[in-house]
């Protein structure tokens, strides 16, 4: 995705990049503690403790890449916008804003 947002501005092209969450996938926009919580890790972990994606997801949105998370996930996993990491958005589910998308014109990429 890093690759693709870096491709679009190096050729000055108007581009929306949007990356929807949805199941295995998205712990990665969890905040620390929740993060922690979510993959059982005791906090204070000298090696492994936090989200170890966060600072790529934030990275990507400081461009203006658009993350979202599958509401359904979320409530299936008892998380609320406090355990997401801050400028994540949350859909109903993931397949709504991914068929309108569709229908708008974007492309599925899936990784």
């Amino acid at each position: 995705m890093d690759l693709l947002v870096s491709d679009l501005s190096d050729r000055n092209v108007k581009g929306e990049v949007i990356a929807v969450f949805h199941g295995d996938a998205t712990p990665l926009v969890l905040n620390d503690d929740a993060y922690n919580a979510n993959r059982h890790v005791q906090t204070g972990h000298p090696v492994h403790t936090g989200n170890p994606y966060g600072k790529l997801i934030t990275g990507l949105m400081d461009p203006g890449v658009q993350i979202e998370l599958c509401g359904a996930t979320a409530v299936a996993n008892h998380w609320g916008n406090a355990d997401l990491l801050p400028g994540v958005k949350v859909n109903t589910n993931a397949m709504v804003p991914v068929t309108q998308l569709e229908q708008q014109g974007f492309t599925l990429i899936y990784e």
